[in-house]
């Protein structure tokens, strides 16, 4: 076959696929809060999924073009495979962002083969590599079919899909200049449904032809958060008083726990031994998401100063604090501490750090750190104090033993994330994953059983959380899972503090309604067990829990990209670029209402005062 024959046919190829990506692409507006009834907005969505996705096909087949020097058969099975495979990898994609509301990318690839955002079963990779299969055979036959019988040259469909392309671009990124220099959110929120989509923005043209929002601009730049990488953390150097008897402390931490399981039916180890002290029932976890969510727990800072942190490679005061009074420091995590880097900023200085633990699944993993804590801590030095970190992860993968006993029936036996959508029954998924809180509660029991055997009781601090929460479809959004938004679902978390002193603090005055945070734990331990005398400013925008009760009307939480002052009523979720959401507790748009800009000024900041 002559080359110009295959470039003919490999044209008409690349045009199927187009078309192919762009049904495939209109899944991704499923999600959307409501389709734009606006014609700028509905001319946006409608020119973009042509455009872009036309555009992304067509730079695929440029670079296989090459490809068709080779012999026939090895030209058609490559190019068919390589098809299939990014076609199957947009089909999944689709369905990442249905459920979680970001695309994969390489650090998002690196979480989940990770096991940090979800953990796929074998059924889920099957499924993936029988589609990857099957597509393939499909694209092998359009291309032997257009080898054949190429369409007529006189209708001339080439020029003509060259030119829709063409056109619906120019289209698509001159409604996103004037939309991005006027703030017109109908259309710039809509291209974060598209992955690889980065329309085009000319502010500094839009300003010199008068057709610019300054001060919507202004308005959307106060709202963003500053990369700055540089550090003015703590703000003061760390004060300190002699303690004459350390506290042991003790961190047992649940991946992906809701509040709402926290009770005698779901945890009931956990919630009788959390009766010994204060539980707060509206703590709101520093993030959606574990890197957040670990390190406002340890650092007492919202997770937007994450990047500063690992930059600087700055370990928490609280870490400095127990190494200076000589901890004995036991960290027990069931999933890897370097992803996220929290060996390289919480457990920085941590010598030989346990990295992770040994087993092939959550639940195996969780009985492998328990097994190590206790052996550590029959081993411990009795005459110096301890701070112990446990990190377990079965919620987390809903997982449990094949043998442990099914709490909560009906449950789904396997958890195929390919297979979930709005119309799954979630009960089905929260009873497999109640009764994976269920197993890990079994697991901690041993935990708690040593502390009371060891005599060390009454001078052991425990805190007992979550480091963020787990939504189960609960607002009918298709969301499984965390990470995707900051409803109670997946922020909510279970606390209790229990240990020398709370009984008789003022904590145990503050109300149940009252707004805590994973940004209060440093602050209480440093000022009332470490002998830390420093203002809490200093070091944390957390307060201290056993002091007097400070009346929150707002807390804030972060993700990987994004931040949200959360109120009783409403969420304010804003980008990375300061591009926000006005929500309900429902996650649905609030048409028509004005957040509380006093709420952002101060969360702001909260979020700029340890920067230089």
């Amino acid at each position: 076959m002559p080359f110009k024959t295959k470039l003919h046919s490999h044209g008409y190829f690349i045009a199927v696929n187009a078309i192919i990506a762009m049904l495939i692409a209109c899944r991704y507006f499923f999600v959307m809060p409501e389709i734009p009834s606006d014609l700028l907005g509905f001319s946006f969505l409608v020119s973009s999924v042509i455009s872009h996705m036309a555009t992304l096909t067509a730079l695929i087949g440029l670079i296989l073009i090459p490809l068709l020097l080779l012999p026939t058969i090895a030209r058609r099975l490559i190019i068919s495979g390589l098809s299939s495979f990014i076609l199957i990898t947009l089909f999944i994609d689709t369905i990442v962002f249905s459920q979680y509301r970001f695309h994969t990318s390489m650090v998002m690839l690196e979480l989940v083969m990770s096991g940090q955002v979800v953990s796929f079963p074998l059924s889920t990779w099957l499924m993936t590599i029988f589609g990857i299969l099957a597509l393939w055979a499909l694209q092998y036959t359009l291309i032997v079919k257009l080898d054949k019988n190429i369409p007529l040259s006189h209708w001339k469909l080439g020029k003509k899909f060259a030119w829709i392309t063409f056109i619906t671009l120019l289209i698509s990124h001159g409604i996103h200049i004037w939309a991005a220099a006027n703030v017109y959110q109908p259309v710039t929120m809509t291209k974060k449904y598209l992955p690889l989509f980065q329309p085009s923005s000319s502010t500094a043209t839009m300003r010199k032809m008068g057709w610019i929002d300054e001060e919507a601009i202004k308005k959307q730049q106060e709202m963003k958060v500053s990369s700055n990488s540089d550090l003015n953390y703590p703000l003061q150097p760390i004060q300190i008083q002699p303690v004459s008897k350390p506290t042991n402390i003790v961190f047992i931490v649940v991946d992906s726990w809701r509040a709402d399981t926290f009770n005698a039916e779901t945890s009931p180890n956990m919630w009788a031994y959390a009766q010994k002290g204060k539980i707060l029932h509206n703590h709101i976890s520093s993030g959606n998401a574990t890197r957040t969510g670990i390190f406002g727990l340890f650092y007492g800072l919202p997770g937007t100063y994450w990047q500063s942190v690992l930059s600087n490679r700055k370990t928490p005061v609280f870490m400095d604090r127990l190494q200076a009074m000589d901890y004995q420091l036991g960290i027990f995590a069931a999933a890897k501490l370097t992803n996220p880097e929290f060996d390289r900023t919480i457990f920085a200085k941590v010598p030989n750090l346990r990295i992770s633990s040994v087993g092939s699944s959550p639940d195996g993993l969780d009985v492998g750190l328990t097994q190590d804590w206790l052996k550590w801590f029959d081993k411990r030095d009795k005459n110096k104090p301890t701070f112990s970190f446990l990190f377990y992860d079965s919620p987390h993968g809903y997982a449990f033993p094949n043998d442990y006993p099914h709490q909560f029936k009906p449950m789904l036996e396997e958890v195929n994330y390919l297979k979930l959508n709005n119309d799954t029954d979630r009960s089905l998924m929260m009873n497999r994953y109640k009764t994976s809180v269920h197993y890990v509660d079994s697991i901690v029991k041993q935990v708690l059983d040593k502390i009371k055997a060891s005599g060390e009781e009454e001078n052991t601090v425990v805190i007992i959380t979550g480091d963020h929460g787990q939504e189960v479809n609960d607002n009918m959004e298709n969301f499984w899972g965390h990470n995707g938004n900051f409803t109670d679902p997946q922020v909510k978390v279970p606390f209790a503090i229990i240990g020398p002193k709370i009984n008789d603090s003022e904590l145990m005055k503050w109300d149940q309604k009252t707004f805590t945070s994973h940004h209060d734990v440093i602050p209480t331990l440093m000022k009332n067990y470490l002998g830390v005398t420093n203002n809490i400013k200093d070091y944390s925008i957390g307060e201290d829990l056993m002091g007097t009760e400070v009346k929150r009307d707002w807390i804030l939480s972060s993700s990987y990209s994004r931040y949200a002052v959360i109120t009783d009523k409403d969420i304010l979720e804003v980008g990375a670029v300061g591009q926000y959401d006005f929500l309900n507790k429902s996650n649905k748009p609030m048409k028509g209402q004005q957040f509380n800009g006093q709420y952002l000024q101060s969360a702001l900041e909260q979020m700029s005062r340890f920067n230089k």
